[in-house]
């Protein structure tokens, strides 16, 4: 067990803009939908639902790039923007940044929880939902 643990809830919390977060679910080996009366009905299970979080998202620009590749491992990476989150979400979740004016999907992230609560995702503009 590691003894050293860096707490950045208070700092995403503080630093944070509004988001809706729609987490990616792999399409699922059983349908999407069924039939009632002839109507097709989505199941209620695999609808994505939304989650409202207010936490740090940075533009990656030259003055930026620095963070964007200590994320990266150190090599640089073709991202718009860096999400810090205290949750975990598969790549391919899709981020509505309203400050940033647009949707934007996750292609990769670092995850930190080892021995902090953040998780330092990479985000790309979603070309499925320009704004």
């Amino acid at each position: 067990m590691n003894s050293f643990f860096l707490s950045f809830k208070d700092m995403l919390q503080e630093y944070g803009v509004d988001i809706t977060v729609y987490p990616y679910s792999s399409p699922a080996k059983k349908p999407k939908f069924h039939y009632e009366g002839g109507i097709k009905i989505p199941n209620e299970d695999d609808l994505v639902k939304p989650e409202t979080r207010h936490e740090p998202v940075l533009s990656t620009n030259s003055h930026s790039s620095f963070m964007a590749q200590f994320v990266a491992g150190g090599t640089k990476t073709q991202v718009d923007l860096i999400w810090l989150s205290s949750k975990k979400y598969p790549k391919g979740t899709t981020v509505d940044v309203p400050s940033q004016e647009g949707k934007y999907r996750v292609v990769g992230y670092s995850n930190y929880q080892d021995y902090s609560d953040v998780i330092i995702y990479e985000l790309k503009g979603d070309d499925k939902h320009a704004s």
